[in-house]
């Protein structure tokens, strides 16, 4: 575990930084309130994002209500000229849907990226889902410096969180939100008093994952019934599509093991019978 505190009675609060925060999401939105906790420290704070927008959380309105710029870019030509202009001290990502170019993080000596998973396990996408599909005990929020590899970088901070037998990937996302914001409590408080250390190199297992549908959303024919489960489990997170089986060549929508047995059955049946049970997936077979 990599812990900055104690924190109970930082230093004086350096005054006159200019911050800038890559973010999208719920989980931008809580470094950014975090963020607005430390005004006293700002110059400036300015949010730069994706010009698509999550659903249930646009950060221009955040930032409207904080008192921070906010700006909608996707070219890199843009990103940088913007990055350039407001002349960062401190450079933060969060859930940024996108790789920030090297060209930008040179631009200041701290940038600092808050990735939902305890790194090394799960660099990059879908972390919530793996960490649920390889049965992790827990997982957590890691704020570490960004290097050029994706999440690679010397950890500041991380803050754990035990995972429950029923957890989905949407109550995993849920439950980070709030560590997500402990995080960066931690670390802006350090930041606006003494200032960042260096951080620790990254120990133990690690995996990288990449922004693709893990199996295609399939069931895979040799998984065990605990895979199956925790499968139906990591691919949960409405309103996009869950785990599915293919029955007689159609993906059928699989909610849980019981339907998932039903369909297993329907498969070894006849034909005939086997098309009418794909078609109805009777409520409890």
């Amino acid at each position: 575990t990599f812990n900055l505190r104690p924190m109970e009675a930082p230093g004086p609060v350096c005054s006159g930084k200019r911050v800038l925060i890559f973010g999208w999401g719920a989980a931008a939105e809580q470094v950014l309130k975090e963020l607005s906790c430390f005004k006293e420290g700002l110059e400036a704070a300015s949010c730069i994002s994706q010009t698509s927008q999550a659903k249930d959380c646009d950060l221009r309105d955040v930032c409207t209500a904080l008192d921070f710029d906010c700006v909608l870019l996707d070219s890199n030509a843009e990103i940088l000229k913007a990055a350039s202009a407001f002349r960062p001290d401190l450079i933060v990502s969060a859930s940024y849907r996108k790789k920030i170019p090297v060209s930008v993080l040179n631009l200041c000596r701290d940038c600092v990226n808050f990735h939902p998973s305890l790194l090394p396990k799960h660099r990059g996408c879908w972390s919530g889902f793996w960490c649920i599909f390889e049965g992790d005990a827990e997982t957590g929020v890691t704020c570490h410096r960004m290097v050029e590899d994706f999440d690679a970088g010397l950890i500041l901070q991380q803050e754990r969180l035990q995972l429950e037998p029923s957890d989905t990937s949407f109550s995993v996302y849920q439950k980070l939100l709030p560590v997500t914001a402990l995080c960066a409590r931690a670390v802006l408080a350090r930041y606006f008093s003494t200032g960042l250390p260096p951080g620790e190199e990254q120990k133990g297992e690690s995996s990288y994952h990449y922004r693709k549908l893990p199996f295609e959303g399939l069931i895979q024919t040799e998984w065990s019934e605990t895979q199956v489960e925790r499968f139906i489990r990591a691919m949960y997170f409405p309103p996009f599509d869950g785990a599915a089986l293919l029955v007689n060549g159609r993906q059928m929508p699989v909610e849980s093991l019981e339907v998932y047995r039903c369909l297993q059955r329907s498969a070894a049946s006849p034909m005939v019978e086997r098309s009418a049970a794909a078609e109805s997936v009777a409520p409890l077979c």
